[in-house]
């Protein structure tokens, strides 16, 4: 018999029907209800919660309903932090067409057009531009700046690297000097003065700004000595990959910087920082002239030049004669110092912080710590970044020769490049014998595959037998 003609058959599939029905009923029901508790939260709650998302996300969410379109647009008009960073966009853009390549660049700077435009809030506290923009794009560029200086930006920030890495092809955005109501080679005295012919909301911007980065960014001397003459509140600036700035000078009390990188500028000839409240300065690059005098706030200095010179430390040491005994951090990274029986360091009474390369292939290495160690009496802090030469250690076993000291203060020593050869063995057991306060060693190993650091962790191993079980050793 059919089971069309067969009543219990008939009941069964009727219910099966309804079964689905009803099931298919409550996962719409529950949807429902879960989509329903999302938009019966409050607006300040879900204000809240766009505020915490990069600009990029929250704007991603007013496709989702007309509120949150208009919560969205809230936002955006009256958030304080600007950061228009498109770091996966950026990184991707080195695998596209030019034509791919051009269309990801113009829709960037359609966004940040967008909310400058729809943003209405009187004040801001950061403005981030992190894009590879060229001097093509100076006329948006320039509207960008304008706009956060009218907003009273406290830190503003001006990245554009290209690829998101360190080099451009094409030329960088050059930092009129309109902008700021200046003229090209102004004097610094003219530059200190009020600027007449800048627009008043943008002169009362300068008054704001904490905080100044450049990042590919062509901008003059006679532009920086603007900034820090004319931002009463300007405590960090950093320059970087600037290609025609030639000398930098900050000179006054009345600046108020206190932090100062500068970094691949390769056109810079010399520094100058004289009467100054400046308390950090770092500086990579080629060697310039760096005069420093009266700077009783100086306490950090950071140095790496390209220097081929055999005497760096003592042209560093000349350098900084002013500051040296007042120096709590040095940071000497990117030049091997030899070793010279015959040289006396400048005693570095306040040094805490002491960051050098160690050549791990020289006989004398552990002498020249030595000497470091007897000129810096109160030091806390040791980081050795190790290099080795290792078509030098393969003739044979490189024996140091010995070194005699004892330090009291030194507490942590930090191995950055540590890789567990026979010499690393020998230079942890010499600062365990020197240092006879130390408490830690952190070692910082390279980039490495499972056979090296498996190695590492054998010579680690032995390592800690071979010293106090009171020194802490740390990987990271």
């Amino acid at each position: 018999m059919s089971s069309d003609h067969n009543p219990e058959e008939k009941e069964k599939k009727k219910a099966m029907q309804a079964d689905y029905i009803l099931r298919k009923s409550n996962k719409s029901k529950y949807d429902y209800n879960l989509a329903d508790r999302i938009s019966e939260l409050a607006d300040e709650v879900l204000v809240s919660i766009l505020t915490l998302l990069p600009l990029n996300e929250a704007a991603t969410t007013s496709i989702l309903s007309k509120r949150w379109r208009y919560l969205c647009r809230y936002v955006l008009a009256s958030t304080m932090t600007l950061n228009f960073d498109a770091e996966k966009t950026l990184c991707s853009l080195i695998d596209l067409n030019r034509e791919e390549r051009e269309q990801k660049i113009s829709r960037y700077v359609d966004w940040v057009n967008s909310v400058v435009e729809q943003h209405t809030w009187p004040n801001i506290e950061q403005f981030r531009i992190s894009f590879d923009l060229d001097n093509s794009f100076s006329s948006s560029i320039n509207k960008w700046i304008q706009f956060a200086l009218k907003k009273r930006v406290q830190i503003l920030e001006l990245d554009f690297s290209e690829d998101g890495i360190h080099h451009r092809q094409k030329s960088c955005y050059n930092f009129p000097h309109e902008l700021l109501g200046i003229s090209r080679g102004s004097t610094s005295t003219a530059v200190c003065c009020e600027i007449p012919s800048l627009n008043p909301c943008v002169y009362l911007g300068l008054k704001s700004i904490r905080v100044l980065h450049f990042n590919f960014v062509d901008v003059a001397e006679e532009v920086i000595e603007c900034f820090l003459s004319n931002c009463p509140v300007l405590e960090r600036l950093s320059v970087f990959h600037s290609p025609n700035l030639v000398n930098l000078r900050v000179v006054g009390p009345l600046i108020a910087l206190k932090y100062l990188v500068i970094r691949r500028c390769n056109s810079l000839e010399s520094i100058e920082i004289c009467d100054a409240n400046l308390v950090s300065l770092s500086y990579v690059g080629n060697e310039i002239s760096l005069l420093l005098r009266n700077v009783p706030l100086l306490v950090e200095v950071s140095i790496s030049e390209d220097c081929i010179c055999n005497n760096f430390i003592e042209v560093a040491f000349t350098q900084l004669s002013c500051c040296l005994s007042q120096l709590e951090i040095l940071k000497l990274t990117d030049q091997i110092v030899p070793y010279k029986r015959d040289r006396i360091f400048p005693i570095l009474a306040n040094l805490k912080h002491l960051e050098i390369i160690f050549e791990e292939d020289n006989v004398c290495g552990l002498l020249q710590l030595t000497s470091f160690f007897r000129a810096s009496p109160c030091l806390h802090r040791l980081v050795l970044y190790l290099q080795m030469d290792y078509t030098k250690s393969m003739r044979g076993k490189i024996k140091y020769k010995k070194a005699k000291c004892s330090h009291n203060y030194l507490k942590i020593v930090e191995l950055v490049g540590y890789d567990g050869h026979t010499t690393d063995f020998e230079l942890v057991k010499y600062l365990a014998k020197t240092a006879v306060k130390l408490e830690k060693i952190v070692i910082k190993g390279e980039e490495e595959g499972p056979w090296r650091k498996m190695a590492r962790d054998v010579a680690m191993h032995k390592l800690k037998e071979k010293v106090p079980s009171t020194i802490e050793f740390v990987h990271r």
